[in-house]
Order: C-alpha cells, then structure tokens, then sequence
C-alpha cells in the first residue's frame, strides 16, 4: 500500500525544516547521553578503587570497632544499590 501526501511548497519546506531539526536535536541528545554514559562509568570505575582501598585499610588494621565495620558494610551495600539500578551487560559467550 503506498500512501501520497500532497503538500504546498512552502509547507514542505517548513515540514522538511522541522524534520531535520529534529534529526539534529536526536544527534545532539545522543552525544550527551554518551557523555554522560562515559561519566558514569568513570565514576564507578573510581568509587569501586576507593572502596577497595576502604576495604584494604579495614582488614589490614588490627581493632575495628564495630560501628566502622557496619558503617563499611552499609556503605558497600548502598553502592550495590546503585549499581543494581541497570542490571551489567551478560558476559560474552566464548
């Protein structure tokens, strides 16, 4: 089934005009979302080093008081949460 759509010159030239400025608004929200794609994993790269090295300090040290330790363990948990929110990409099958 074909479908024609007869349209006046000028507002063709408006309906193309609007077409492609959306075409460009989509290409430039696509840039950012990569950005900030890029942000994010940058910033889990760095939260999780930082917590490895809480984590390092505390079991290396000799008397950790238990509100430390809970407070670790919460702090670990709420990131977990965080990370959960968009579930990691499977692993490629080999």
């Amino acid at each position: 089934m074909e479908i024609h759509i007869h349209i006046h010159d000028h507002r063709e030239k408006e309906i193309l005009n609007k077409l492609n400025l959306i075409i460009m608004e989509q290409k430039d929200f696509a840039l950012q979302l990569t950005a900030l794609k890029d942000q994010l994993a940058k910033a889990k790269t760095e939260i999780t080093d930082k917590l490895t090295a809480l984590g390092d300090a505390i079991d290396s040290a000799d008397d950790v008081a238990p509100e430390v330790q809970a407070a670790f363990d919460e702090l670990k948990a709420t990131v977990q949460g965080v990370d959960d929110i968009v579930a990691d990409a499977p692993e490629p099958t080999v």
